[in-house]
């Protein structure tokens, strides 16, 4: 995945290379499944996996509905990369501030300007089918409307969509949550695209702040309040990073089984024993992306 977060004082590796690791994990699994092969027997499976404990005995899998929706996550990621471009600029603008002169921070203000409007119309990105993808359930108009001032400077962005998004069945127990949504103030549901109250994440207010202090000359302030902020936003953007992939990685998945589902013959495949190498295989993917979420996110901002 192209592109860089911008991390102001920290040791960790960048966000493409923890992003990269991620997809290639997630392909390797889809691999793995597409041709019904797992790096451990089936012993080794705990009880609760083992094929003898799934009761269905077929699947039935939506494969073509995978690779519909398939088209939205990628349309998300590449949101999601814009995104994060943003950031990056915002942040080495943050970072150069405190040493720069009183015309460099105007000009450099007027740069983040140009971000906001940027963030701004990335968030209100369209559907192929002509509604937008961050704004919940009901995405009929733009969700994002920005307030101007009269020299057209946006001083506030509202959401106006919601917070609610759909799950998508796949079939025989799978699904998915393919839709992000612009914001979530909540405490459970989807995490916002740009907002979200448990993440910290608030990418256009803290926008707006940076862009105000530049011009203000409140170079303490850019670096108590904008400067911690926006790292805020890089780890709010890392988390949908890895939701992304792992959402990936299922449909992908959905549509290697879907597949893999019948013979050359064209008989229907539904032995105990397939089924439980596809859901050994499944699990073990799911946990890997998992674990590679939580260690990311649970390693400290220095």
């Amino acid at each position: 995945m192209a592109g860089k977060i911008s991390r102001v004082g920290s040791s960790k590796p960048s966000t493409a290379s923890r992003v990269a690791a991620a997809k290639a994990a997630r392909a390797a699994a889809v691999e793995g499944v597409s041709g019904v092969q797992r790096t451990a027997p089936v012993d080794e499976v705990r009880q609760t996996d083992r094929p003898d404990s799934i009761a269905m005995k077929s699947l039935e899998l939506d494969g073509a509905k995978a690779a519909d929706l398939k088209v939205q996550v990628q349309a998300n990621e590449q949101a999601l990369n814009e995104l994060q471009n943003v950031q990056s600029q915002a942040g080495e603008i943050a970072e150069k501030a405190a040493q720069a002169t009183p015309e460099a921070l105007n000009e450099a203000a007027g740069k983040v300007d140009e971000l906001l409007e940027e963030g701004v119309t990335i968030a209100n990105r369209k559907t192929e089918e002509g509604g937008f993808l961050f704004g919940g359930e009901q995405a009929k108009s733009e969700p994002f409307e920005a307030k101007k001032d009269a020299d057209g400077k946006i001083t506030e962005v509202n959401y106006r969509g919601t917070s609610e998004v759909g799950v998508e069945q796949l079939g025989s127990g799978f699904s998915v949550t393919p839709t992000i949504p612009g914001e979530n103030t909540g405490a459970t549901g989807a995490v916002g695209l740009v907002k979200d109250s448990r993440t910290g994440g608030d990418l256009f207010g803290n926008l707006i702040s940076l862009r105000d202090n530049l011009l203000a000359n409140e170079k303490e302030a850019i670096v108590e309040r904008d400067i911690p902020a926006l790292k805020k936003d890089a780890e709010h953007l890392i988390q949908h990073f890895g939701e992304v992939s792992a959402t990936q990685m299922m449909l992908d998945t959905v549509k290697a089984l879907a597949a893999d589902i019948e013979t050359t013959d064209g008989q229907p495949m539904s032995t105990v024993d397939k089924l439980g190498n596809i859901r050994y295989a499944l699990h073990q993917a799911l946990t890997d992306n998992r674990n590679f979420i939580q260690q990311d996110l649970l390693q400290p901002i220095e």
